[in-house]
């Protein structure tokens, strides 16, 4: 009777060896999760041990060791600024108009008018990805009236700023503080379009600026230098 039981006892301890195989692997897998969770910020926490507290929250946000702040950019003197080359526009322009200073309008031949409404100098604040806490930068009010016979494509502007004798670029500032917002759409004959660009740059670069605005093809860039008078 034992040798016709012997089959079913190995049976019984094959079960058994299984079951507590797959125990082993339910106590180890929420350690194994909670280690590729633990990336950034939350690698430098004291804690060993998981808990709730490891996911990333606002609160975490405004701890000194989450500071999105870092050094400046090291100079990146600008040589020259090339005119963008727009699919489906002129691949010159046709159109030019003389530079400008930043208190007076860029004025085309044909009726196009770019304006600076508005400059405000601000700081940047807030945490998270792009924002420099602290930074000073200056925001623009660019206003654009086609007075021209001719719509205007406004979906590829490109801004290039720079300061200083040395032409250092001025880095875009995109945070949410800093409330941006870039030309696009096509403006109508008669119509005008407003954005909203800022620019980090020290107080000693406000002596010496220097905005490119490309927005499309058939007109040169509209150029603006000199002292910028802040509010």
């Amino acid at each position: 009777m034992s040798l016709r039981r012997l089959p079913a006892v190995l049976v019984v301890g094959a079960v058994i060896a299984a079951l507590l195989s797959g125990c082993s692997g339910d106590r180890t897998s929420p350690t194994a999760a909670s280690s590729t969770a633990a990336v950034g910020p939350v690698a430098s926490s004291s804690s060993s041990s998981p808990s709730p507290s490891a996911t990333t929250t606002p609160d975490d946000a405004e701890s000194p060791t989450t500071s999105a702040t870092v050094p400046p950019p090291l100079p990146q003197p600008v040589a020259s600024v090339p005119k963008v080359k727009r699919s489906g526009q002129p691949s010159s322009p046709s159109v030019t108009a003389p530079a400008a200073k930043f208190t007076a309008p860029v004025t085309y031949p044909d009726g196009v008018r770019l304006d600076i409404v508005r400059t405000v100098r601000a700081t940047e604040t807030g945490h998270g990805p792009g924002v420099m806490a602290g930074r000073k930068y200056v925001r623009f009010e660019l206003k654009l009236t086609n007075g021209s016979a001719k719509a205007i494509n406004l979906n590829q502007v490109v801004l290039t700023t720079y300061y200083s004798a040395s032409k250092q670029l001025a880095a875009p500032v995109y945070t949410e503080s800093a409330k941006t917002y870039d030309f696009s759409g096509i403006v109508k004959p008669g119509a005008s379009a407003t954005a909203f660009y800022a620019f980090a740059v020290p107080d000693s670069g406000l002596k010496k600026l220097t905005m490119v605005v490309d927005f499309d093809g058939t007109h040169t860039s509209a150029t603006y230098s000199g002292a910028v008078v802040v509010s």
